[in-house]
């Protein structure tokens, strides 16, 4: 290769590589971090760096959760921009949420040229099939669904009372009479109470009616003394 044909490759390297060193941004990990193949979790681990270690942001994803960074040793790898800080302004501006303000570059993750460039060597790069994928932007949570009324519970089955058509004087009339006069309920223990007789008549149920003995009847059939007033008179009582 000539020295001038070498001149021109490096020249023409440094063209490529002037934009993305002018838009690089300096950042710091603010917790022990993955650097990753791609922008999600399942990529494979390219390096894991520490908690302050410093990175530059080549550029994040449209919604600033994953960010392109090079290592000191010129690693490449996406990071978790939730995890990033960048100063600004005096302190340390969480990238996630700062990042547009910054002007950070927005990139577009595309797998065959990203792993061709940085992870030729790599034991995953032939296994592109299993990550190649669209990138979906994280989308803001899911708001609660508005308020729903829930449904009105079942009404018991409710009828309107008939209307009573009896004449007055037939309808039930309330008592009227004086507590004293009502009959009250008998609050007896029930083996006080009276219990009903339920033989039957031949069983030794004293007999009823005509058959009972008329004990006002008995003087009428007592033999009559002699001299005794009512003597001759049968049927007389003083």
């Amino acid at each position: 290769m000539s020295i001038r044909s070498l001149a021109r490759r490096l020249a023409w390297a440094a063209a490529l590589a002037l934009p993305l060193a002018a838009s690089a941004q300096q950042a710091f990990t603010t917790h022990l971090l993955n650097l990753r193949a791609g922008p999600a979790q399942d990529f494979p681990i390219v390096a894991t760096l520490p908690q302050g270690a410093e990175v530059m942001i080549q550029g994040c994803t449209s919604d600033y959760a994953w960010c392109d960074v090079q290592t000191p040793n010129a690693l490449r790898g996406w990071v978790y921009a939730q995890y990033l800080s960048h100063p600004f302004q005096g302190s340390q501006a969480p990238v996630n949420s700062m990042g547009a303000t910054i002007g950070i570059p927005i990139l577009t993750f595309a797998l065959g040229a990203y792993w061709a460039n940085h992870y030729r060597d790599r034991p995953w790069y032939h296994n592109q099939s299993q990550w190649d994928r669209p990138y979906y932007p994280h989308r803001p949570p899911n708001r609660p669904p508005p308020h729903v009324r829930p449904p009105h519970p079942p009404q018991p089955d409710f009828r309107p009372p008939r209307p009573d058509n009896r004449p007055p004087h037939m309808r039930p009339q309330p008592d009227n009479r004086p507590p004293h006069v009502r009959p009250q309920p008998d609050n007896r223990p029930p083996h006080v109470r009276p219990q009903p007789d339920n033989r039957p008549p031949h069983a030794g149920r004293p007999p009823s009616g005509g058959n009972r003995p008329d004990h006002n009847r008995e003087g009428q059939n007592r033999p009559q003394r002699p001299g005794h007033p009512s003597e001759g008179r049968t049927g007389d009582r003083f």
